[in-house]
């Protein structure tokens, strides 16, 4: 599993703003089974194939309204 925090994700975070997330994250290709942890400030997939460039998961995250931040 890789992970990746999300600098402006937490427990405040609404659902709907989660779901956001969760659904530009699904665009990236390479990327399943993703799960959020809003107390850790964090993302968390699996990799199916070549692990997607970090560029592509700050897109997605900024698409949604999120800061990526580093890798864990």
């Amino acid at each position: 599993m890789v992970r990746y925090v999300v600098s402006n994700l937490g427990p405040e975070t609404s659902q709907a703003d989660k779901d956001k997330l969760l659904a530009a994250l699904k665009t990236v290709k390479g990327i399943k089974d993703i799960a959020l942890t809003p107390a850790a400030r964090e993302i968390t997939f699996g990799i199916n194939g070549p692990e997607p460039k970090a560029k592509s998961l700050s897109a997605a995250c900024e698409s949604a309204g999120f800061t990526l931040g580093a890798r864990m």
